[in-house]
């Protein structure tokens, strides 16, 4: 009976709690600075991009306010999406320990 009443008041606060969805941005149609601050305030945002090559139409990072949302064995590294303003807007990403590099 105990057991019962746990798990029913564990499913009433999950069916409660907010979704936390990630956050989307089009770097286009924004400046670097508001980039940057959107993502510092969101901690994690899926950033779209035209690709420079034209080859897709849309890119797609996801940038990160610093190491502490780098999940498991990751780490933050400095990339760059296209802005408004700037060519090259520098943003944090998260990249695995795994990852080979040539």
């Amino acid at each position: 009976m105990k057991a019962q009443i746990t798990v029913l008041a564990a499913l009433a606060v999950f069916a409660t709690s907010p979704a936390s969805a990630i956050e989307r941005l089009q770097t286009a149609s924004r400046s670097c600075a508001d980039i940057q601050s959107f993502v510092r305030a969101n901690r994690a945002v899926i950033l779209q991009y035209p690709s420079a090559r034209g080859s897709a139409p849309l890119l797609y990072e996801r940038a990160v306010a610093d190491s502490n949302v780098c999940l498991g064995n990751g780490f933050p590294e400095q990339s760059y999406v296209p802005s408004r303003d700037k060519r090259n807007c520098p943003i944090w990403v998260c990249r695995s320990t795994t990852d080979l590099r040539p």
